[in-house]
């Protein structure tokens, strides 16, 4: 949902704005330093970034759970034996 979201350049921009506020209240910087600055200062990765990151990690760990049903179905229809859950 979020990955759709950043898609859009208007809510990108809202997210990094409102990440730019807290790191800069976290780093006690000026308004002036760069928003990958103030992202490097805080250790914070930037907001856009995590998000990928973890629509990535969903579509992954989704298609390894809809592996493993096809597999234990495959298994039960081949088999007749309805194999233990994990």
């Amino acid at each position: 949902m979020w990955l759709k979201a950043i898609e859009k350049g208007s809510y990108k921009s809202k997210l990094e704005r409102e990440q730019r506020h807290i790191n800069i209240k976290i780093a006690k910087a000026y308004c002036t330093v760069s928003n990958e600055a103030l992202c490097i200062l805080t250790e914070l990765t930037p907001i856009a970034t995590k998000i990928e990151e973890a629509a990535q990690f969903y579509q992954l760990t989704r298609r390894s759970t809809k592996e493993e049903e096809q597999t234990d179905l495959t298994w039960e229809l081949n088999t007749g034996i309805t194999p233990q859950k994990r």
